[in-house]
């Protein structure tokens, strides 16, 4: 195997290596995320609290629509039990009545709304509550999927390794630190594949002296544009 086989090898292995390691970061990214189970229970939580609050209300209405019937209640026994019989005071009586009776209704109409608002956020906490599940089961199935994605890829990424290890050992030196130089400075692509008479990355056009030196592999040729390391099939 000539240098430049070795060198061409090198860039599949570490280009494996690199997509090998992106997947790996999404996967730990993925299960290491409560983005959106924190965003739901952010919610829930707003919602419980709203109930809580509506409820009370709703209670405290609830005494006072007692209280206006108790007292309802009471001026009627004074308007026909017969012990009253002034008229002014019979008048005065009914007219506290029918006020007492108006604000009943109003009491009413509000503990109404009070009710119908409290069924809404309740429906919305039972969606909410549903929202949850799902996702726990989803994240449940996911971490299985992915855990067994996880151990598979890291195992490939030993086995890919020990291959890189194996071939920098028949690269020279003085190639091998030019390939990571570019390596470093090209977005991980050292290597080039010649296509006809043009770089393979930058489509740039090979001189013809280093295009037949490259095809007959007497030394290490670059692109005269990109300057990354030219390989021929």
């Amino acid at each position: 195997m000539n240098d430049m086989q070795s060198i061409f090898d090198l860039q599949m292995a570490d280009l494996q290596i690199s997509d090998i390691q992106s997947e790996l970061t999404s996967i730990e990214d993925t299960l290491s995320s409560d983005g959106d189970l924190l965003m739901i229970n952010s919610r829930l939580e707003k919602i419980n609290k709203a109930v809580e609050i509506k409820e009370s209300e709703k209670k405290s209405r609830e005494r006072v629509i007692t209280d206006l019937q108790s007292k309802i209640t009471e001026l009627q026994g004074l308007l026909y039990d017969g012990v009253i019989t002034n008229e002014k005071e019979l008048q005065a009586l009914e007219e506290q009545r029918v006020y007492a009776a108006g604000e009943l209704t109003s009491g009413e109409d509000e503990l109404l709304e009070v009710m119908i608002e409290i069924e809404k956020f309740i429906d919305s906490r039972n969606k909410h509550r549903s929202a949850v599940d799902r996702l726990m089961e989803k994240k449940s199935s996911d971490l299985i999927h992915l855990s067994a994605r996880q151990k598979q890829l890291t195992s490939k990424l030993d086995e890919k390794k020990s291959d890189r290890h194996t071939l920098v050992l028949n690269i020279p030196a003085d190639v091998l630190a030019l390939y990571e130089k570019l390596r470093k400075n090209k977005a991980g692509q050292a290597v080039s594949k010649l296509e006809g008479r043009l770089c393979g990355v930058c489509r740039v056009e090979l001189p013809v002296k280093e295009l037949q030196d490259a095809k007959a592999g007497v030394r290490l040729v670059q692109c005269n544009s990109c300057r990354r390391i030219i390989y021929v099939n």
